[in-house]
């Protein structure tokens, strides 16, 4: 997710949540400007990208017969 650098925007903070709650976490932040250098002067300010994952399998827990 793209998200601006030393602010919080209200639509990418309900998408963070979003993810949270569907199972996802945020493993690694980048800057724009080391990954893309040619895209970062087009954005309106300076951006990070924020790289989330879920895992495939959710962690078992033993079952009661």
């Amino acid at each position: 997710m793209l998200v601006p650098r030393g602010w919080t925007h209200p639509e990418k903070r309900k998408l963070d949540a979003w993810y949270r709650r569907i199972g996802y976490g945020a493993v690694s932040t980048a800057s724009v400007d080391s990954a893309y250098p040619r895209l970062a002067p087009l954005l309106c300010t300076p951006c990070d990208f924020v790289v989330y994952e879920k895992p495939l399998t959710a962690a078992r827990t033993p079952r009661e017969d």
